[in-house]
């Protein structure tokens, strides 16, 4: 050992020391020799006790922050302050909607006036014809028993009129939320459905452009899917505003449905199950079920368009479990190959999840599931991209797996 230290020579700094070597410093790793070591432990010391007079100084900084310590005025009064913002911004929402629903009622008290005056005018027209004919008749003294019985059917229908006024109104029926409000008419020769028959259907509407609301329809619960869709695209402007004021979204219509874009379906466990007809009866429909509206791109009415529905489904990674909305891929009616599919998909993903189909793929992956004569084959639809779908003899599905965090945001964003 002792010849090991004898071969090695002093290391300070730049300079090299002739002294024999009598320590290895463990703090930077220098051989020394007698004089350099008890200098560099001087040295040592000097810039140990420096530092921990610094870090001293530090704890005593920290000390005297907490004699200081508060609660920040801040703390205290922003949660109250956005409070109040939030109940002006909705007294000023509720007072504009106030004012729009008290124009509509104007509106329809001009439209009552000019239908009172035009039936008034009416009734009078025909009880003056009906005087003219019983002066006549007094004057003949003649009258047939079936012109006495045209005049009591003009003396019942003018007073089946009258006593109709009594039943004409207006009225603000207002629901929750606090500020949902519709104005009901009952006018001439109106019947209108007896609250007793109104039901509320919950409606989730799914647009192209990845927005999906739900929203609170009523329609007769005798009715038919016909009459849903056309109470729900009337009341649409109402309902979509009523949906931006709950989100704190800005208020801009932007969109009008359309009867013929709108593809009614029940979904179940996450599945198409059934797609409605127009005459299906809303009350074969449960209680606690939802009606689910998908936008389309192209007419249900036209029946040689060359692209036909073809419904996606979604499964959560790793489990494969099924999991939020089906979507619809707008395809080659004939001649489509898988390319076509996946060209669908790609347009039509990044819209309802967060991810971009073309350059974040290892979040996703797509089976095609073909079912002939209910026998069901599944494949990866990479490898089928040149395969041809014959739709008039296959039911055929797309299956995509989403990895498990990009499901639950989607979850968090559109199923809330």
């Amino acid at each position: 050992m002792a010849n090991n230290n004898a071969s090695k020579i002093c290391e300070v700094g730049e300079d090299v020391c002739k002294r024999q070597v009598r320590a290895l410093c463990f703090h930077c790793s220098k051989n020394l020799c007698r004089i350099h070591l008890a200098q560099h432990s001087q040295l040592i010391e000097e810039n140990t006790r420096i530092e921990l007079h610094s870090l001293a100084d530090k704890f005593n900084e920290l000390s005297s922050k907490f004699n200081d310590l508060a609660i920040s005025s801040v703390f205290l009064e922003h949660p109250f302050a956005e409070l109040e913002k939030w109940r002006l911004d909705a007294h000023e929402k509720i007072d504009q909607m106030a004012q729009d629903k008290q124009q509509e009622i104007n509106d329809k008290i001009d439209e009552y006036k000019e239908l009172f005056a035009i039936n008034n005018d009416e009734q009078l027209k025909m009880i003056n014809r009906s005087k003219k004919m019983i002066a006549e008749l007094i004057q003949d003294t003649d009258a047939s028993s079936q012109q006495i019985a045209d005049l009591q059917t003009s003396i019942n229908i003018t007073e089946k009129y009258l006593n109709s006024l009594n039943t004409h109104k207006i009225s603000a029926i207002t629901r929750s939320p606090l500020w949902f409000v519709d104005i009901y008419t009952q006018f001439f020769c109106f019947e209108p459905t007896p609250t007793e028959k109104l039901r509320e259907f919950k409606v989730v509407y799914i647009r192209l452009n990845g927005i999906v609301r739900q929203h609170y329809v009523k329609a007769n619960k005798d009715g038919t899917m016909s009459n849903l869709i056309q109470n729900f695209i009337r009341n649409y402007p109402l309902l979509e505003a009523l949906a931006r004021l709950e989100s704190n979204s800005i208020l801009m219509i932007d969109h009008q449905p359309r009867s013929d874009l709108i593809l009614p379906v029940k979904i179940y466990d996450h599945n198409v199950s059934a797609q409605y007809v127009e005459n299906h009866q809303l009350n074969m429909i449960a209680g606690d079920e939802s009606v689910v509206f998908y936008e389309i791109p192209h007419s249900l009415n036209d029946q040689n368009n060359p692209c036909i529905l073809m419904p996606c489904n979604f499964r959560r990674l790793p489990d494969n479990s099924l999991f939020g909305w089906p979507v619809y891929l707008s395809v080659p009616r004939k001649e489509c190959r898988g390319q076509h599919v996946l060209d669908a998909l790609r347009d039509l993903l990044g819209k309802f999840f967060p991810l971009n189909p073309n350059t974040d793929r290892q979040l996703y992956d797509a089976y095609l599931r073909i079912t002939v004569n209910r026998a069901a084959k599944e494949c990866k639809l990479n490898d089928v991209l040149q395969d041809e779908i014959d739709f008039s003899k296959v039911n055929a599905t797309l299956l995509v797996n989403i990895v498990g965090h990009i499901a639950d945001e989607y979850e968090q964003n559109t199923l809330k």
